[in-house]
């Protein structure tokens, strides 16, 4: 009986963990606040997503999790999944940011080698359409999408700009919709830089630079002390950024009136 009671806490203590099997699922902050977007990906970026149900999104979807990301399972209810996703770093939890997704939008990891997606979107040989910074079996795709990327700064800049008209979506961080911390995160985590999720967990983690000596690919932040946007920095006096649920991914000067920059090169 000791020994059975040993093994139950052990395999409660042991975390189990589970790869997405959709080309990106939402992620919500409970499972009640479930249906404000539609299910099809495909939808996000056109305007059969009104305005309306953008701004719905906002302390409801905080973030998404991509095709062949790994996440913790911390626990299960009904047909909903609560995760905390490590790729995503966050101090609302130690493991990774925390939200309920779908159950069925779950299964096991890929075995064998993987590859992350460097291209806006790819075709895997089975048909299925998987965005940038999927994770997916290294034969599965074809070579030039999940070419190796240069950890330069010039080139995560490159990568960002891959998203230059792409509707903003509160919480997206994928091809088919990107919030402003969405696109900053994704863009460095495809040359292997692994950055938290949101823009105040961002403005902590990096190294504070003056703004006259900030370079390429720095994060510029803007409102108030615990920030509320980040933008990147792209030489020139201009930034990339995913600004507000009206708009679009779009190249502007650097605005006045920012709270700091951080680097993480």
């Amino acid at each position: 009986m000791l020994a059975l009671a040993a093994a139950f806490v052990l395999a409660l203590a042991s975390p189990q963990t589970a790869a997405v099997r959709v080309p990106v699922a939402n992620v919500w902050e409970t499972p009640a606040d479930a249906g404000r977007l539609p299910l099809d990906h495909r939808l996000w970026p056109t305007p059969r997503v009104t305005y309306a149900q953008r701004l719905s999104l906002v302390g409801h979807m905080p973030t998404q999790v991509l095709y062949g990301e790994t996440v913790r399972v911390l626990e299960r209810r009904g047909g909903w999944t609560r995760i905390a996703v490590p790729d995503q770093p966050s101090p609302l939890d130690r493991r990774g940011y925390p939200g309920w997704i779908r159950s069925w939008q779950l299964g096991k990891g890929a075995a064998g080698r993987t590859a992350v997606v460097t291209t806006r979107t790819a075709t895997l040989r089975n048909g299925t359409e998987v965005g940038f910074g999927s994770e997916v079996p290294r034969a599965a795709a074809p070579a030039k999408a999940v070419r190796l990327l240069p950890r330069t700064r010039a080139d995560v800049v490159r990568s960002a700009k891959t998203f230059l008209g792409l509707h903003y979506l509160w919480g997206g961080l994928s091809a088919w919709g990107m919030d402003c911390s969405g696109l900053t995160w994704a863009a460095y985590r495809a040359h292997g830089i692994t950055i938290p999720r949101d823009a105040d967990a961002q403005f902590l983690a990096g190294t504070p630079v003056p703004l006259a000596r900030a370079r390429p690919g720095d994060l510029v932040f803007y409102e108030g002390s615990r920030p509320g946007h980040v933008a990147m920095l792209i030489g020139g006096g201009k930034m990339i950024e995913a600004p507000n649920s009206s708009a679009e991914v779009r190249i502007v000067p650097v605005r006045a009136g920012s709270v700091g920059v951080r680097s993480f090169f």
